[in-house]
């Protein structure tokens, strides 16, 4: 009988990744293949998610659902939820390759507006906040790298 490789502590996530362009990966998942041409665009009218676009959009939807999800299992408050996510990139000019700049480039920080809509009046969105995020995979992993400021307004 096989034995079970410690599924209960470790899940590996696979994927493949393929380069035959200097300006394209492709991605392989178990559920899609993408394609992405850019790690980073600064054009306004490029409709191409980029590396960074997936990256932040994978942060800001992990936040999302496990702030909503942990409402639903626990108090079930929140009538809709949305966060307003600013990603703070220091050091852009470096990434553009501009003469004396030269100093990495990475995402520093992150402010986040929660608005929630909710019929209760006096909740601690916070501490709802904090117990949540200790279950979202994507915060846990980044929420000691990357400076985060969060606030709430709540429409009652």
């Amino acid at each position: 009988m096989k034995e079970l490789s410690n599924a209960q502590y470790n899940y590996d996530i696979g994927l493949r990744a393929i380069a035959s362009q200097p300006k394209q990966a492709k991605i392989y998942t178990d559920k899609v293949i993408y394609t992405v041409n850019k790690e980073m665009s600064f054009d306004i009218e490029n409709e191409q998610l980029t590396s960074v676009d997936h990256f932040v959009g994978a942060i800001a939807s992990s936040m999302l659902l496990s702030f909503f999800q942990y409402d639903q299992k626990n108090e079930a408050i929140i009538e809709e939820m949305e966060g307003k996510f600013t990603f703070h990139l220091k050091n852009p000019l470096a990434y553009l390759h501009v003469r004396g700049y030269d100093e990495t480039p990475a995402i520093q920080g992150l402010t986040l507006k929660w608005y929630v809509v909710t019929y209760e009046d006096e909740v601690d969105f916070q501490q709802m906040f904090t117990e949540a995020m200790e279950n979202c995979i994507l915060y846990q992993t980044v929420k000691d790298v990357i400076d985060i400021s969060v606030s709430f307004k709540a429409i009652i």
